[in-house]
């Protein structure tokens, strides 16, 4: 009994495992008290940390260990092996992705992680060496034929990016995408006015419910100020000062320099903020906060959005009410069985989509429609309040005039 409570004792108390091989020439994994590390072990003796993580995080392992390997395959005769597409993709993904994009939100994290999913199925085993510029426009019509031309487009820009980075690194001579045309795509262009803008908020403004009369003054916020909703979104009230409101660039790449946008003070905005403030009742530190006082996800603010608008709309049209009280009734039954318990019945109503109706916007047509009134009346801050890099830019996406007036030259 003495040998087994020595033997156990011992077990208990002796060092975790220090040195494990990795499959790797002169690659080792070392397991610690509180985390794991990959090290590189050079021929005079030297050694270097190429990746930790913290013990009993399973996916923080598995990351840093493909990491490791990575490295170790760059120092080990001085070249990188990737032995397929999805090898370059997935080292982008691991290892530039997080600093390269400044968008690191989780909706942000989600679109690439949807684009990285579908190029390594189409691109996935191919050879680095063996990929040309006719597979990209292989890719694109696959996609257009399933139905997402556009995103096709955004997901073999990416592909491209990663295509710069795996010349740099030597797997691919050059990227055989630059210069390849994309998809033509039949944008939509849903001219706002200013008069269904104002209409909405009116609305909104006697409605019982807070989270219709917040949506009511995002809209004419985001109209009165020509913000992007990715800063409607999230105002901080912090944002509001005594020369105006005041946001910063939510659209800039990564180390492009910050830039502010100041919109001075008007009747009309001191009123919208000041309703604003009063939907909540506490003190808020986001403007267009949700019930629990935190800014909306993307998603759920297009929820909330679409119902506050398809209740406007039902307010004057016939359809659309009975889709409405169609909705409000299995939203009640869906709520009665979920708190039974029992099977959930669908609250989708057939044949009727709101976002279809001509009388629909959403708070990303608002910001065209203000810029469009400040070129209309040829107001001289129209750029600034665009505040594009590039006019061209403002022209090309945000000028909905149909008829353009101009004095006679002399």
């Amino acid at each position: 009994m003495a040998s087994k409570r020595q033997n156990s004792a011992k077990a208990q108390t002796s060092q975790p495992l220090r040195k494990e091989s990795t499959g790797i020439d002169r690659l080792y994994k070392r397991t610690g008290v509180k985390k794991v590390s990959f090290y590189y072990q050079y021929a005079d003796g030297r050694s270097e940390t190429l990746a930790t993580a913290q013990i009993g995080q399973r996916q923080e392992i598995a990351d840093a260990e493909r990491k490791a390997k990575r490295l170790a395959l760059d120092i080990n005769e001085g070249k990188i092996i990737a032995g397929s597409i999805a090898d370059v993709i997935d080292r982008f993904k691991t290892d530039v992705a997080p600093t390269h994009y400044l968008d690191q939100s989780k909706d942000g994290l989600a679109v690439r992680e949807s684009g990285y999913a579908n190029l390594v199925k189409f691109f996935g085993k191919m050879a680095p060496m063996a990929l040309k510029t006719v597979h990209g426009y292989q890719f694109l019509d696959a996609r257009a034929k399933a139905g997402a031309p556009a995103k096709a487009n955004k997901e073999l820009a990416l592909f491209s990016t990663i295509c710069h980075f795996a010349v740099r690194w030597g797997v691919i001579e050059a990227n055989p995408f630059v210069g390849i045309m994309q998809n033509k795509t039949d944008s939509v262009v849903r001219n706002t006015s200013r008069d269904q803008i104002i209409k909405f908020y009116y609305w909104s403004r006697k409605q019982p419910s807070l989270t219709v009369r917040t949506m009511g003054c995002a809209a004419m916020f985001t109209y009165l100020t020509g913000f992007r909703p990715s800063e409607v979104r999230p105002f901080h009230i912090t944002g509001i000062t005594k020369e105006g409101v005041l946001v910063v660039n939510a659209k800039r790449k990564l180390g492009q320099k910050e830039i502010t946008k100041l919109r001075e003070w008007s009747p009309s905005l001191r009123r919208v903020i000041a309703r604003a403030k009063q939907n909540h009742g506490a003190a808020r530190m986001y403007l267009f906060a949700n019930s629990t006082g935190s800014p909306y996800s993307r998603s759920g603010w297009g929820s909330v959005w679409t119902d506050a608008l398809h209740e406007w709309i039902a307010s004057f049209d016939v359809e659309a009410k009975k889709a409405w009280d169609l909705k409000r009734v299995l939203e009640l039954q869906y709520r009665a069985e979920y708190s039974k318990g029992q099977k959930r019945t669908s609250i989708k109503v057939d044949d009727f989509s709101i976002t279809g109706h001509l009388q629909y916007f959403s708070l990303q047509n608002v910001r065209p429609a203000a810029i469009t009134t400040k070129l209309r009346n040829r107001d001289a801050d129209a750029y600034d309040f665009a505040a594009h890099a590039n006019p061209s830019t403002t022209h090309k996406h945000y000028d909905h005039r149909t008829a353009k007036k101009a004095k006679a030259t002399e």
